[in-house]
């Protein structure tokens, strides 16, 4: 961490400023279908993801659960059953409309 933190100094405008990092676009689908994650209750969420670096890719649920690594995946019409997510998705769905 310290090195990399040097390094942004040096790159920055001269002011010994911190650069921060782009923000990853986020985004609820792949291919076109929504991504899902089923908690170990067998709770469905709703996810998103963020790839955050080339070839590493993060998932967390609406309701702001952390998806394990390879616990994500995505169908079709699945029902999301998690009453903060689906709450959650028909506000974001009333936004994008």
């Amino acid at each position: 961490m310290r090195r990399i933190l040097e390094e942004e100094i040096e790159n920055s405008s001269g002011r010994g400023e911190w650069l921060e990092p782009e923000p990853a676009a986020s985004f609820r689908t792949v291919d076109g279908e929504p991504i899902y994650w089923r908690d170990e209750h067998d709770v469905v969420h709703a996810c998103e993801g963020a790839d955050i670096h080339p070839g590493e890719r993060v998932f967390w649920t609406l309701c702001g659960k952390d998806v394990p690594a390879d616990g994500a995946f995505y169908a079709e019409d699945l029902v999301v059953t998690c009453p903060v997510c689906r709450g959650l998705l028909a506000t974001l769905d009333g936004e994008e409309k």
